[in-house]
């Protein structure tokens, strides 16, 4: 018998143990404070950055061939071609017709599609 309240007894202080247990959503998963910035967006330093992160794996000078459908956007020139021609926003915002960009992958965040469409909008200067 003591043998057996032993055992509920180690049960019971378990179980009390693992239901004080409390995840709270704010502490496991914070909140990155970023805002996004629209001021003076510019080829360099808002377009470029999204692009190295997202799209140079398949779409760089070096990848392109092999597993960007030699699409290249590492170049000024190449990215204002996709430009020109209405893929890269039409990729990037998923819309029927075009293929979806990143391949495979979910929509980029919002301030990244923001950021390309203002660049876009002001007539994409290489600048």
């Amino acid at each position: 018998m003591d043998q057996i309240m032993r055992y509920l007894f180690l049960f019971l202080i378990l179980l009390l143990a693992s239901s004080c247990y409390y995840d709270s959503e704010e502490y496991l998963f914070p909140q990155i404070s970023q805002t996004c910035d629209t001021t003076n967006v510019s080829f360099t330093n808002s377009v470029q950055p999204v692009l190295e992160n997202n799209c140079y794996s398949c779409h760089s000078n070096n990848t392109a061939a092999q597993f960007g459908n030699n699409i290249k956007l590492e170049d000024y020139d190449d990215v204002k071609l996709r430009v020109d021609d209405g893929r890269l926003l039409g990729s990037i915002l998923h819309e029927g017709g075009y293929s979806p960009m990143p391949k495979g992958g979910s929509m980029l965040d919002d301030c990244s599609v923001e950021l390309m469409t203002i660049w876009i909008d002001n007539g994409a200067p290489n600048n």
